[in-house]
């Protein structure tokens, strides 16, 4: 389970302040009736509001979330009480809605808040309306194995409503009574039943025995309303995942640990209930970015000092920068994410992109460089300690989010340079995730060219056999003398013979290597239906363009400006706005990295190449500049979505 890093307080602030403000309005709506004669249409909203908002406060102190101190939780759970059913304990509700979260989903008679979804859909208003009496038949009968003074207090509780009532009956107050507090209590109920239970549970094929993660949903969109209307129950997923949280910590718990969730397909829905993936909610939260509220600051290139150029083989290297207080924040990363680097030669502007090969546990910032191309070989042959490079902040999203706890088998399949991110994601994942193992196959043309050749032996006798490396080695038959008994070798090309070996027992495969390598292996994985599979490539295979464009004038949202280009449409639209001065972003220019992503807000056009983003992102608009021509004259983009 996720660390959602969040204390808790003596006492919790802002339940306090709900508990004395919710008073406070059941006070003034009460006076307003009983003393000024204004209409129930107006009061009984308000105390319907105060059920809602008391139960908030009673529904904190029975997860122990109004404070670490135990009076805390049990004066204001029983202060609360009456405000949402007079009739009952609070240690009787306490034990009530443990067995909800213990029974999440399961048959009505183990689950009681299961009441709430069960039967056809037109009895679901009189189920909501009647959940405190379903209550009452799942408790009666377990009452006598429940503590003597539970059941006491219980006991001590109906007989006091029940003289109210009569009380009422008897002096001719019954209709105040019914105006005051059993109309707007029964009207609370419904609505609480309805946002607490069955908005978050219904139709959720899965329990909280078999999968917590996927037995309660979030539901995200017009979150300006939603949250504090529901106070925050639109992220009920996360109370049930960790119940202890405050209910006003629910979305900070969430921001912490989204990527872990997503990777977990925890059910999504939006404001108006459609559901999302997992891929569709990424795309859609780059959209609207509504935990924000305005558009996310597009990166800037940083000046980063190098500390150190180490040689790894004859034509490759390890480049480690220095990266100042003050931006250790903005350059921390995810296993398998890369940084842009960027120079200028001749006059031109040249960006390449390189993995981040890192544990991300560790303070170090580092990449691999392979000689290929001049912008690689002044890395490779000319860069010293010293130096001074422009750097992007870390991006990408071929990554690894490990989790605590989780006991998973993943493989990687990589070949040359290809070891760069994946050393990243294999040394974070295996030692954030002690149960955790990780197969590397791992293709080269020799021991000589193996990069980290030293730094993987290490760590698989760190790892203990938890690491297991398999080299592939292409060229002639060199001494190969493994660093660990954790290491083999294997003559010739990565095969498909070896990748069915894995096939029964893998969670996830990342692909890093060749164009032909990738497509081969994830070709293979998907008609074995092997499980998640993830891939990136440094470099695509050129080939003949296939897309036919036209004329257009393409206007863009760049940082916060809009810029306008013309195209011919023979060239990319990145290239159009490239050739037109737009300081667009961009790196590897072949549909590899994602860098030049953006959302087309206006007119069509089509992509030759997509190795980047994911198919919910294309359904929501979203193309790879670098590959796409405008099909229609007028072609709008927004970077900044």
């Amino acid at each position: 389970m996720p660390d959602p890093g969040i204390p808790l307080a003596r006492a919790a602030a802002p339940t306090v302040v709900l508990f004395f403000g919710s008073l406070a309005l059941w006070v003034f709506a009460t006076w307003l009736v009983l003393g000024t004669g204004t209409t129930p249409w107006l009061t009984i909203p308000l105390h319907a509001t105060v059920t809602f908002t008391m139960f908030t406060v009673l529904h904190e102190a029975t997860h122990h979330a109004a404070g670490r101190w135990t009076w805390v939780n049990e004066l204001f759970g029983r202060l609360s009480l009456p405000f949402v059913a007079s009739y009952v304990s609070f240690g009787a509700i306490r034990y009530i809605h443990i067995e909800h979260h213990r029974n999440t989903n399961e048959d009505i008679g183990t689950d009681p808040d299961a009441w709430t979804s069960h039967g056809p859909w037109w009895q679901l208003p009189y189920r909501w309306l009647t959940i405190d009496a379903w209550y009452v038949r799942f408790y009666v009968p377990r009452m006598r194995r429940r503590p003597r003074l539970e059941v006491g207090e219980t006991t001590v509780m109906v007989a006091l409503s029940l003289a109210v009532a009569a009380g009422a009956i008897a002096t001719g107050h019954l209709w105040q009574l019914a105006v005051i507090y059993l109309i707007p209590q029964r009207i609370g109920l419904a609505v609480l039943a309805w946002w607490f239970d069955w908005l978050p549970h219904h139709g959720l094929p899965e329990t909280a025995a078999r999968n917590r993660f996927r037995a309660t949903r979030i539901r995200v969109g017009a979150e300006w309303l939603l949250t504090p209307v529901m106070l925050y129950q639109n992220y009920h997923l996360v109370h049930h995942l960790h119940p202890a949280i405050p209910f006003y910590r629910y979305v900070r718990a969430w921001r912490r640990n989204q990527e872990a969730y997503l990777d977990r397909e925890v059910p999504i829905r939006t404001a108006w209930g459609r559901e999302l993936t997992a891929s569709e909610y990424r795309a859609w939260r780059w959209l609207t970015d509504s935990f924000a509220g305005k558009p996310v600051a597009a990166p800037r290139f940083h000046q980063l000092v190098v500390s150190e150029v180490r040689p790894l083989t004859a034509d490759s290297v390890s480049i480690t920068f220095d990266v100042p207080a003050e931006l250790r924040e903005e350059f921390r990363f995810l296993p398998g994410q890369h940084l842009t680097l960027r120079r200028f030669a001749d006059g031109a502007e040249v960006r390449r992109t390189y993995s981040i090969c890192a544990s991300a546990r560790s303070d170090l910032l580092r990449i691999a460089v392979k000689r290929i191309g001049d912008f690689s070989r002044h890395l490779t042959d000319e860069l010293e300690a010293g130096d001074v490079l422009e750097v992007l902040p870390p991006a990408g999203r071929f990554t690894l989010a490990p989790v605590a706890g989780n006991a998973k088998h993943y493989v990687g399949v990589v070949a040359g340079s290809g070891i760069t991110p994946v050393i990243s994601m294999l040394s974070t994942a295996l030692a954030v995730e002690e149960d955790s193992r990780f197969t590397l196959l791992y293709g080269n043309r020799s021991v000589a060219s193996t990069m980290f050749a030293d730094e993987l032996a290490m760590l698989a006798r760190q790892f203990e056999g938890r690491l297991r490396i398999i080299h592939f080695h292409t060229g002639e038959r060199g001494e190969f003398r493994p660093g660990s008994g954790f290491e083999e070798q294997v003559h010739g090309r990565i095969g498909t013979g070896r990748l069915a070996t894995f096939l029964g027992g893998v969670d996830a495969w990342y692909l890093c290597g060749p164009q032909a390598l990738v497509d081969d292996t994830r070709a293979f994985l998907h008609r074995h239906r092997a499980g998640a599979v993830h891939f990136e490539l440094f470099r695509t295979e050129p080939g003949e363009t296939t897309v036919d464009g036209v004329a257009a004038t393409i206007t863009a949202t760049v940082n916060g400006r809009l810029v306008t280009a013309e195209s011919t449409g023979r060239e990319s639209a990145l290239e159009s706005l490239l050739s037109a001065g737009v300081d667009a972003p961009y790196a590897c220019m072949g549909g590899a990295c994602g860098t030049c992503r953006a959302k087309v807000v206006r007119g069509t056009g089509e992509m030759e190449l997509n190795y980047a983003l994911d198919p919910g992102e294309v359904a929501a608009g979203y193309v790879l500049t670098c590959q796409t021509r405008p099909t229609s004259t007028r072609f709008d983009l927004d970077y900044d979505a």
